[in-house]
């Protein structure tokens, strides 16, 4: 493009831009379309021009037009707890102590368990033998898996040295 051709469309741009201004400042203002008629109360003090009234305020207060839901939050703001850690779980409860004392038979195997909860001395068990949260799993000829609720153990037989 020339620089002759160029000057002559931003001038025709300008003039059309200044016809546009002229034309809307001179059409009235049609009740209804937008425009706001603000009134001075005090020649020193204006008020802001869309701002609500006050009677307008309660029912954007009511709404809670800051929520998704438009209603107050199940939770309780309270301050005073603001920055306060929240108190630690309590500790989860030890695990039982369990000791394999030895393996009956053959197959199928049974082995004798002592420190079961709930129960006194050795207990005897089989292989899918449930014992209150504890499971019997697997027994073989010198050891036992027992599965509790977040626990494995494997449990073997004391051998003697020689």
């Amino acid at each position: 493009m020339s620089p002759r051709r160029l000057e002559i469309a931003l001038w025709g741009t300008a003039g059309t831009l200044l016809l546009v201004a002229a034309l809307g400042a001179r059409r009235p203002a049609v009740e209804g379309d937008g425009a706001v008629a603000v009134a001075a109360v005090d020649p020193h003090i204006a008020p802001v021009a869309g701002a609500p009234r006050v009677e307008e305020a309660g029912a954007i207060v009511e709404h809670d037009p800051f929520r998704l839901a438009r209603h107050p939050s199940p939770i309780i703001f309270r301050p005073e707890l603001e920055g306060v850690p929240p108190a630690p779980r309590p500790p989860a409860p030890p695990h039982p102590v369990l000791a394999l004392s030895g393996i009956l038979g053959g197959p199928p195997w049974e082995a004798l368990l002592d420190g079961i909860p709930g129960h006194d001395g050795s207990v005897v068990v089989r292989r899918g033998q449930a014992l209150g949260p504890l499971r019997i799993r697997k027994i073989t000829r010198d050891s036992v898996i027992v599965q509790g609720e977040d626990t494995t153990w494997r449990l073997g037989m004391k051998r003697v040295w020689q």
